[in-house]
């Protein structure tokens, strides 16, 4: 047995999380054993969700306890085997936590494969669980069609920069709803919003009247409950909502409340998004995503950190909605040189 840096969670957060709530330590590492890998990660997937394992749990994940090392998703070279279907060298997307080296079951790894021409953290976003959450939200909720105005909130992390690219890709309008000027300026110029609204700006829902003229035919919603109720304010009739975060709820606010006066006039129908019900789309999503990102139709935006004693500032960062893009990790800097 040796050890691995890895981070722990120290204090359990109130409200948002604060960088000193977790901790960069060293946790003991087994030598895997049969049907098991040893995994160096390289990139480390940041992702909201995280915080409801900090606090109560998230769906059936249970909480983490303290001196837990914090769960998460990585991208990692596999340096020693004891399972016949994974080679040492080989890539792998794993759930291996926020720690340097991981023991996993071979059952539970991913190889990674990217287009050529692609950047490898795709897997963690567009190509990942992000990707996949927009697209199912598009074709099982949003369902946009030609002329159709969808907004979208959170529009330029992983989930929204995909779904802009979806909602083109379909003929329709994409409008952004973000927290800054800056963010604005990349929902537009980085990723090719038709329009964005600043919901810090006093007067954002004239803002959001004004660039939606006719109504919202589909929103994606990712952000706090007073950008929920500006949107279901101006839903056109028959306009598609799909639930997918609740970022204030995460950080410990109130429980959201949706405008049911707002949602019977517009004879809005609403969805409740969870990702893992829509795992039979996962290789119609890599097709249509993986073409989007080859043809330059969807660009990347990440946010990138340097070493994971990187995470926990950066991860207070994502959930206080400063972030431009989404957030990954750099745990080994040097992994492709070695690749």
């Amino acid at each position: 047995m040796t050890a691995t840096p890895a981070v722990t969670l120290r204090r359990r957060p109130s409200g948002a999380p604060r960088a000193d709530d977790l901790e960069l330590t060293e946790v003991p590492l087994d030598d895997p054993g049969p049907g098991e890998v040893l995994v160096a990660v390289s990139e480390l997937s940041l992702d909201p969700y995280l915080r409801s394992v900090l606090g109560p749990g998230h769906l059936k994940d249970p909480a983490v306890p303290l001196g837990g090392v914090v769960p998460g998703r990585s991208i990692g070279r596999v340096i020693a085997s004891r399972a016949d279907g994974v080679q040492a060298g080989t890539w792998v997307l794993a759930e291996t936590g926020w720690r340097a080296r991981a023991v996993v079951t071979s059952a539970s790894v991913v190889p990674v494969h990217v287009p050529d021409g692609v950047p490898r953290s795709a897997v963690l976003g567009a190509l990942g669980m992000p990707g996949l959450t927009a697209y199912a939200a598009m074709e099982r909720h949003l369902r946009p069609q030609p002329g159709d105005t969808v907004v979208v909130s959170a529009a330029t992390g992983g989930v929204g920069s995909v779904a802009r690219s979806l909602v083109t890709a379909a003929g329709a309008r994409a409008v952004a709803i973000v927290g800054s000027p800056e963010k604005a300026k990349d929902a537009v110029e980085v990723l090719g919003y038709d329009d964005a609204v600043v919901r810090t700006a006093p007067d954002w829902e004239a803002d959001l009247a004004r660039v939606c003229p006719d109504g919202v035919d589909g929103y994606l919603h990712l952000g706090d409950m007073p950008t929920l109720s500006g949107v279901v304010r101006r839903l056109a009739v028959g306009a598609r909502v799909s639930l997918v975060g609740l970022m204030d709820q995460y950080n410990d606010g109130p429980r959201t409340v949706i405008d049911a006066g707002a949602l019977m006039t517009a004879r809005a129908t609403v969805h409740g998004m969870v990702v893992y019900d829509h795992g039979d789309l996962a290789a119609a999503h890599v097709d249509t995503v993986g073409a989007l990102l080859v043809s330059g139709d969807l660009v990347l935006h990440e946010e990138r950190h340097a070493g994971l004693g990187s995470a926990p500032a950066a991860f207070a960062r994502l959930m206080a909605g400063a972030n431009r893009g989404k957030v990954v990790v750099d745990v080994d800097a040097g992994a492709d040189a070695d690749a």
